[in-house]
């Protein structure tokens, strides 16, 4: 056990060291020789992860551990769009359709295949952790409506360049299948929603992870309509915005939480509080700043008075939140990593 986790303690370094190369690389050099370098060790490094957890799974049929590896060949997956970018650019196709939508490609499968399975593997484990039993047959097909939608509402990363009915109607069929699968989220963990509930930071953090969730799937679900589906891959701040309602609204928020729950985090602090209060309101803000000048746009009204001034202001509050967090949990992270 001892040298397993010198191992992934090891591999998780290895990591950031990568992460960190590349956040150094790409803004110098944009898609260059280190800033590929960096990447493939960190697509490399991901696979080694990947091969370690399955071979961990127990094969005991549990909610948790069909997330999870679901989770883990959506990050395979998406890797394959990486590996695919630098034949592109050689064949002088940088900036091309197929391009982007490699890149989409990556992006769809990172955040609403990785994140979002990995996210609900933990939620169901902390279920499980408090003795949760879910309806089997209403589970997995949860599961499978979900991932079914996942696949198919990539054709809308691709619209914007092949703005066809066969794309649309593709889309159209993915979202009203994550609809139905929010339905049945809803369905299932509404009758234990009082035994899912933590204290008072740990509830507000998983009902605006709920909340978001809920909220993507069902924005998701409007651009069933081509004049709506036009405007979500045309209008950047609703870009911006809804991947922000994956990242900081259902991912963070769900982390935040479970970090929370498990005393990794402790919400006695004051430090850890503020910087609760500061992440929560600068996400509301940023949110609802992003979407009401997108729908601005998209009514041709123009700008909103001191838009760029409110925006900068409201982002500031996240970084603050972040500094707060780290700056009263490093003792706990320390501890928690060197176990």
């Amino acid at each position: 056990e001892a040298r397993e986790s010198r191992y992934l303690k090891r591999l998780f370094w290895l990591t950031e060291a990568s992460v960190v190369g590349m956040a150094i690389a790409f803004p110098i050099q944009g898609y260059g020789p280190v800033s590929i370098a960096f990447s493939s060790l960190h697509v490399v490094f991901s696979y080694v992860f990947a091969n370690y957890v399955f071979r961990k799974i127990p094969r005991v049929s549990k909610p948790a551990f069909s997330f999870l590896k679901a989770s883990l060949w959506f990050m395979i997956l998406s890797t394959v769009a990486l590996w695919a970018i630098p034949p592109i650019i050689v064949l002088g196709s940088h900036g091309s359709a197929l391009y982007y939508a490699a890149i989409q490609f990556f992006l769809h499968f990172q955040f609403n295949g990785w994140f979002l399975f990995a996210g609900l593997a933990l939620f169901f484990h902390l279920a499980d952790q408090r003795s949760v039993t879910f309806p089997a047959v209403t589970l997995r097909w949860f599961f499978r409506l979900l991932v079914v939608g996942t696949f198919l509402t990539y054709a809308l990363a691709v619209a914007w360049s092949n703005p066809i009915p066969l794309v649309f109607g593709l889309n159209s069929i993915g979202v009203v299948v994550q609809l139905l699968a929010a339905l049945l989220f809803v369905q299932l963990i509404w009758p234990h929603r009082r035994l899912l509930r933590g204290r008072f930071w740990t509830t507000i953090l998983l009902n605006l992870a709920f909340a978001s969730f809920m909220a993507k799937l069902i924005i998701q679900s409007a651009v069933v309509l081509p004049v709506v589906a036009t405007a979500a891959y045309t209008i950047r701040n609703y870009v911006i915005g809804f991947i922000h309602l994956i990242l900081l609204g259902a991912m963070t928020f769900f982390l935040l939480a479970f970090c929370l729950d498990h005393q990794i985090l402790r919400s006695n602090s004051r430090i850890i509080r503020a910087g609760l209060v500061s992440l929560i309101a600068g996400f509301v803000l940023t949110e609802g700043i992003l979407f009401l000048q997108g729908t601005f746009f998209w009514g041709a009204l123009g700008f909103l008075p001191f838009y760029y001034e409110g925006l900068f202001a409201a982002s500031c509050l996240l970084p603050l939140g972040v500094f707060f967090l780290v700056a009263g949990a490093f003792n706990r992270f320390e501890v928690y990593l060197l176990r």
